[in-house]
Order: structure tokens, then C-alpha cells, then sequence
């Protein structure tokens, strides 16, 4: 005899018999539950995997469709292109751990936590320079990945923005700056309206807006928006047909205050515009107008019959003091107070006088120096060409690491290499100008695990971010020669555009203007 429940008894088989049918009971029920919490776990990892923004996507069912019209960017009668969403997707990358070093000066800004995608393996040579010229070469195999894409998310939300209810613009996010600020990812980017398309056949919009805008979004260290993107309120000249507002904008802190710097051409008195750099106090939404203590020197570097052009400023932060490369070859480095007064601390010149010029000075400016390792600060820099055969433009991207006990160039990489199906998923908007692919840099971020990402836009069509790992090899061996053979000064006036000339002449056989 058993009990089963309670007093009650029964014989030996009916016990069992019951036994067996509550147990079969029990087991599928915990089959069911444990189905049920199956797919509801896979259903979540999905849902938070195709609805992340850090995923680049055009789709014609795009939640903004509504707002915008059937084309993504607003442009009337396109044939944007649709990427697959697997090209988008795949393997999340790893936590911030450390990087190993302890020195007081590593970086210790967040790793950011997105997809890795399209990476590359290439060896990136580059020379070390001291007062004579190169001096020692330097290759190191590196790797670069797509990480991040913030179109066409950022051009549909500044879209959104714009009193265009005939939606015949049609809106590019540009220069993508980039900087970490009270924990969060601040994104400043240039949102260009297309106006040279509707140029040839005089086909303007309806509704007329300056070329350029600059927009402001903060993100977590998953690229997840955190606030409201907005307009920054600059109110800019409009003045000309094309080229108007703040462009190309850069991203510092200093003395606890957010700034971001751009170039926008300005009228300084009567009949004299200037295309010039300006520091926006984004707390104060002021501006700061550099004065600079005896005038800019690219008034006496102006083409015949051309706007004076001052821009591409590389702001560098030292014991907490405002610089700004002002160029690289002739180096110049400016100090500027908050106040907006600007005085040259470093001002190379040769027995020519040279400053610069259009055909002849290739190395520009790029990205903020950022601190690797006191005295050395690294960049990312561009380079301008043009080619013999139509003199179209050929851009290329470039690490500069530079040295600020004495101030002097150290080193130069070759050009920075990007899968090549970056370039093909991002049609060439300037193909009047432009016949290859680019990546132009005006953002950086160091983080704790020595990645480095930087803030580039694709032919000028799309914002992304693109990750340098095994970057720390690079810079350890760089600083490790310097070391060994620490130079008097920098390399010679015009030594550096003339390098670059000749590398990528070497490197692309492709006859390139050097006048």
C-alpha cells in the first residue's frame, strides 16, 4: 500500500500508474515553459540586433519613408542605392578592457561597443623625419574596419528639420567629429544640400537654404542616441550660390568647454571675403573669432583672383592650453585663448617665404591631435592632389604623429587603406571633380584598447566611422627610433608635400601636379 495524497490508499499498481501520469504531466509542462523562454530569449537578441542604428541600411521601409517621401535623403528623382542588410551586420567586438601600459597618460576613453565590419589587413609603411629628410622607415600590419555608420540616419534626421515641405533638396551628412564628453559620444556633422546638382540644367529647389549646416547628437558607447539631434543655430552669411554655412567641422574640449571649429567664408569689411576658421562655444552657443597677433599668413598666399582661404585648423590640447597646427608643412602652431586672441608659438619659413600654395602643398590638415604619450600627439591628416591627365582632385588619408618638445613632425604613414567595397557602396556625389574613391578624416578617438577610430565620410555620400587596430604597434615602434635617434629639429620647408608627392605618384602610378 502507498499514500498518494493525504490518508488516502490504494493498491500498489493504481499508485504507481498515477504516479507516472503526474510525473509525464509535470515534464511536459516544464518542455513547454522551457520552449516558451527559448524563443522568447531569441526573439529579444533579434529584436535588439536589427533595430540597433549602428547599422548602415537603406530600405524602402525605412520609418522616416513617411516623413521624407519615397527617397531616403530627399532628393527627387534618385536612384539611391539599397544595401543588404547582411552587408551591415556582424560580430560584435569585445568590452573595454585595458590596454596594458599604466602610464598616467594613457587614454581612457570608452571602447566603442559596435559591429566590425569590411575589415582590411594591409601593412602601413610610413617614414620617421629629422632635419635632413626621412630618416627611417617603419611598416607595421594593421587592420581597419567599418565600426559605424551614421548615414543615412543623421541626413533623415536633419531632414526632418528643415522647413522643405516640397522635399526637392537633397541633404549628404558630411564630416562626421567626434569626441567623448561626460560619457557620451558627441557627434558633429556637416549636413550639405546638394545645390551644384541642380546647377547644370538651373533646376534650384523650391525652397532655397545655405549649402551647408552643421548637426549635434550625443550617443552611448553602443552608438544608441542619448539625446535629440538638433541643428546647431549658426547664423552664417549667404552670400553666394554655393557654399555657404559652417563646413567641416572638428571637435575639442578645453577648460571644460565644448568647441567645435569650422570654416565659412565671411565678409571682414566691404568687398572682402574670407574664407575663415571660426570656434563655436557650443555651451554658450557664441562664437569665437580668432584674432590672430599680426594677421594670417595665407593672405599672402592667395591665388590670383581666388577667396582667401584659412582652414583646416588641427586643435591640440597641452596642460589643458588651446593649439592649433595651423599647417604642417611649412608647421605652424598657433596659441589661442578662449578669448579668441591667437599668437604663433612655432612658425617655420625657408628663404623663399613659401606658405603655402594649391598645387604644391598636398599634406593638409585633418583630425585634432590627440595625446598618444607625452610629447607625442597623432592625427589624421589628408592629403589634396590633383592629376595631370584632367586635373581632377585624388584625396588620401595619412597618420601624423607629432612631437611638441620641440615642435617638429615626426612621423608620416602612407595612405591609410579601406576595403575597397566601402568605396563601391558610396557613389561618388563630385564625379565632375573626383574619379576615385576617398575617405576624408576630421574625427578621432583613442581609446582605452588603442583603437582608433576616426570620423571620415565616404565621397563625400556618407559618415561612418573606421577603426585602426594593432594601432599601439604602430606607435610604440614609432617612438621607440625617435627615441633611439632623436632629432634637432623637423624636416625641411617643403620636404614633407614633396615626400607625399612622390609616394603616391610611386604608389598609384599616377602623374600628379607639383608646381
Amino acid at each position: 500500500m502507498c499514500v498518494v495524497s493525504g490518508s488516502e490508499k490504494m493498491s500498489e499498481d493504481r499508485c504507481r500508474a498515477k504516479c507516472t501520469a503526474m510525473l509525464a504531466i509535470r515534464w511536459h509542462m516544464f518542455r513547454v515553459c522551457l520552449s516558451i523562454a527559448i524563443v522568447a530569449m531569441a526573439a529579444t537578441m533579434a529584436f535588439t540586433y536589427f533595430s540597433s542604428r549602428n547599422l548602415e541600411r537603406v530600405d524602402s521601409k525605412s520609418v522616416y519613408d513617411s516623413d521624407l517621401g519615397p527617397v531616403n535623403r530627399g532628393l527627387r528623382g534618385s536612384n539611391e542605392i539599397n544595401l543588404d542588410r547582411s552587408y551591415w551586420s556582424g560580430r560584435k567586438t569585445g568590452g573595454g578592457g585595458g590596454g596594458g601600459g599604466g602610464s598616467k597618460t594613457r587614454p581612457l576613453d570608452p571602447v566603442i561597443q559596435a559591429v566590425e565590419r569590411q575589415c582590411h589587413d594591409f601593412a602601413m609603411g610610413g617614414y620617421l623625419f629629422n632635419e635632413h629628410g626621412r630618416h627611417s622607415m617603419v611598416t607595421e600590419d594593421l587592420v581597419t574596419c567599418l565600426v559605424h555608420s551614421f548615414s543615412p540616419y543623421v541626413e533623415q534626421e536633419a531632414a526632418r528639420r528643415f522647413l522643405d515641405p516640397a522635399r526637392e533638396n537633397v541633404y549628404f551628412a558630411n564630416s562626421p567629429a567626434i569626441l567623448w564628453n561626460r560619457g557620451e559620444l558627441v557627434l558633429v556633422s556637416r549636413i550639405w544640400l546638394d545645390r551644384e546638382k541642380y546647377e547644370p540644367k538651373n533646376d534650384w529647389p523650391s525652397n532655397h537654404f545655405a549649402d551647408n549646416w552643421l548637426y549635434m547628437q550625443r550617443f552611448d558607447d553602443r552608438l544608441q542616441p542619448v539625446s535629440n539631434g538638433s541643428i546647431l543655430g549658426i547664423p552664417a552669411p549667404k552670400q553666394w550660390w554655393v557654399g555657404d554655412g559652417p563646413i567641416e567641422p572638428r571637435l575639442v574640449e578645453v577648460q571644460g568647454r565644448l568647441l567645435v571649429t569650422f570654416n565659412s567664408a565671411m565678409a571682414f569689411r566691404q568687398n572682402f571675403p574670407m574664407d575663415f576658421t571660426i570656434i563655436w562655444d557650443i555651451d554658450r552657443s557664441i562664437p569665437i573669432i580668432p584674432n590672430i597677433d599680426g594677421g594670417t599668413p595665407m593672405m599672402n598666399a592667395t591665388e590670383k583672383d581666388d577667396m582667401p582661404r584659412d582652414k583646416h585648423w588641427m586643435a591640440l590640447v597641452d596642460n589643458d592650453r588651446l593649439f592649433f597646427v595651423h599647417n604642417l608643412d611649412p608647421l605652424r602652431v598657433l596659441h589661442c585663448t578662449l578669448a579668441g586672441f591667437c599668437k604663433f608659438v612655432h612658425r617655420e619659413t625657408d628663404r623663399t617665404r613659401f606658405i603655402f600654395s594649391d598645387a604644391r602643398s598636398h599634406l593638409r590638415g585633418g583630425t585634432p591631435f590627440v595625446l598618444y604619450r607625452w610629447p607625442y600627439y597623432v592625427s589624421v591628416a589628408h592629403t589634396t592632389m590633383y592629376k595631370k591627365t584632367n586635373h581632377h582632385r585624388y584625396y588620401t588619408a595619412h597618420v601624423v604623429v607629432l612631437c611638441v618638445q620641440p615642435y617638429r613632425v615626426v612621423y608620416v604613414s602612407n595612405d591609410i587603406k579601406v576595403h575597397p567595397k566601402l568605396y563601391r557602396m558610396a557613389p561618388m556625389v563630385r564625379d565632375r571633380y573626383i574619379d576615385e574613391g576617398f575617405i576624408f578624416p576630421v574625427g578621432l578617438v583613442l581609446d582605452r584598447d588603442y583603437n582608433l577610430d576616426i570620423g571620415v565620410h565616404v565621397n563625400d555620400y556618407s559618415s561612418v566611422l573606421i577603426r585602426v587596430k594593432k594601432f599601439r604597434n604602430l606607435m610604440e615602434r614609432v617612438i621607440a627610433v625617435d627615441i633611439q635617434r632623436p632629432p634637432i629639429r623637423g624636416p625641411p620647408v617643403g620636404y614633407l608635400n614633396q615626400h607625399i608627392h612622390d609616394l603616391l605618384v610611386n604608389l598609384t602610378h599616377i602623374d600628379m601636379v607639383h608646381e
